[in-house]
């Protein structure tokens, strides 16, 4: 399978494989390719194999057994969100820059939602809301958070609307993070969530976005220091009461790219 490409570094062969246990090729648990058979596919020396599965193993993607060989570990959801943190850039974004930005897209959308949404659209925004509230992880929970605010953008109708919100929703999905592992954020959104969606029934614009507004704000107020902090490291600290949580990387990194 990987025998087709040209690889000439450890880095090299530790992406190719990182891509394969992405895939379905192995499941949690199973033993990977000897170091041998890996280097006879991939024509390299049995040294460069050793360190990209080192590199796999720092990654958490794999485990070494000395005596018994590499097998492919379960990630966590604390594995999934270093992963997301690697790919995008979050260099100088702080809860407070990421809840401006929101505010700037989001508020308007929800006036125009109210404004334009037909029935189908105010249904799957209060569908996403209902199903917020019952979610039984925290996973869930985010996701349907996600589907919510993201529910509101569409019934906007507006074509650049959705676009700005896709740009921004990988940090939008670790801010949920943050937010929806904090009790009083959590009790608090979930009660604006309804207020939303019963301005936008009403066709209460000005009330939407007055809501919505102060629906997204709650973490300046709530977040105590975390609010200056960097993204990165505010979701890291809030995932840690998950680490147990079972979830794959691709569950993660596809709420980041939801659409």
């Amino acid at each position: 399978m990987g025998a087709t490409q040209t690889i000439r570094s450890r880095a090299g062969l530790a992406a190719v494989l990182a891509n394969r246990l992405s895939g379905e090729e192995f499941r949690a648990g199973e033993l990977l390719p000897s170091e041998r058979q890996l280097a006879e596919e991939y024509g390299l020396s049995r040294s460069m194999v050793r360190e990209a599965l080192r590199m796999l193993a720092e990654r958490r993607l794999i485990e070494i057994v000395p005596g018994r060989g590499s097998f492919v570990r379960e990630a966590t959801v604390a594995d999934a969100v270093e992963r997301l943190i690697e790919i995008f850039d979050h260099s100088r974004v702080t809860p407070r820059y990421l809840i401006e930005a929101r505010g700037m897209i989001e508020t308007t959308a929800a006036a125009l939602a109210a404004e334009r949404a037909n029935n189908e659209e105010i249904e799957a925004i209060d569908r996403a809301r209902k199903n917020c509230n019952i979610a039984e992880s925290v996973v869930e929970r985010v996701r349907w958070d996600l589907t919510f605010h993201l529910a509101i953008v569409r019934a906007a109708r507006n074509p650049l609307i959705e676009p700005m919100f896709h740009s921004i929703q990988p940090y939008i999905v670790e801010l949920l993070f943050r937010s929806l592992t904090d009790a009083a954020v959590t009790e608090q959104g979930l009660a604006f969530h309804e207020r939303i969606v019963n301005a936008i029934v009403r066709r209460d614009a000005s009330a939407a976005a007055r809501e919505m507004g102060d629906h997204l704000t709650l973490g300046i107020t709530l977040f105590g220091p975390d609010i200056d902090r960097d993204l990165n490291l505010v979701a890291q600290d809030a995932l840690k009461t998950l680490a147990g949580a079972r979830v794959t990387f691709e569950d993660v990194l596809g709420l980041s790219r939801e659409s």
